[in-house]
């Protein structure tokens, strides 16, 4: 009798802890909804496994719903990663080189791209529990190069920072600040190569 009551207890358990689980990823994307168009300037610093600041940086980040996503890296070198809700691009103006990837294979090492996705394939790779307004995701696959990915967002749906955290223990926090709500054009989130850019067309692969 012992050992069933131990069983269903356990069982229990389990059950309630995917309920957590599901109703953290809800929350999540409740408040995430609730700001439809986002523009702000973010300090980003990088901070080794150790716990050693290693790099400040700069730039701004520009979302609109649904699937939309750009980061533009001002400082110590200026990248870009757009995505127009199908093509993710990471682009290296000091090199001319960019990189294509779907959006549905990319969510596995970039997670940015959740800030903005209403899509179920791409939240299931993740888990989502909740520390006040602090969300923290976790990869669902082993292959993920993300230990977690944390975002603060608060109950009006403002988003607050968010950060990275690798399986080394390195991790780049992105604070936002001057968030406005301004209406942002479609163009925006479109990546066309210049002539004499090196493409790294993955999608292809």
């Amino acid at each position: 009798m012992k050992k069933t009551t131990l069983k269903f207890t356990a069982l229990a358990l389990l059950g309630l802890s995917n309920l957590a689980l599901a109703d953290a990823a809800s929350e999540l994307q409740m408040r995430l909804a609730k700001v439809d168009v986002l523009s702000a300037e973010f300090v980003q610093t990088v901070t080794s496994g150790s716990g050693k600041n290693v790099q400040q940086g700069s730039g701004k980040l520009q979302i609109k719903r649904p699937n939309l996503f750009r980061m533009e890296t001002k400082t110590p070198q200026e990248t870009q990663i757009i995505s127009d809700g199908k093509t993710l691009w990471f682009y290296d103006p000091f090199v001319q080189q960019v990189t294509a990837q779907w959006v549905k294979d990319a969510v596995n090492n970039t997670p940015f791209v959740l800030l903005t996705s209403d899509d179920k394939t791409h939240w299931h790779q993740y888990t989502v529990t909740q520390q006040a307004d602090t969300f923290v995701l976790k990869p669902t696959l082993s292959t993920s190069n993300i230990k977690q990915f944390d975002i603060r967002v608060d109950v009006n749906g403002i988003l607050r920072n968010f950060s990275t955290t690798e399986k080394d223990g390195q991790t780049n926090l992105y604070v936002l600040r001057n968030i406005t709500n301004q209406t942002l054009s479609d163009s925006l989130f479109q990546f066309k190569p210049e002539k004499g850019v090196e493409v790294d067309d993955q999608r292809k692969k």
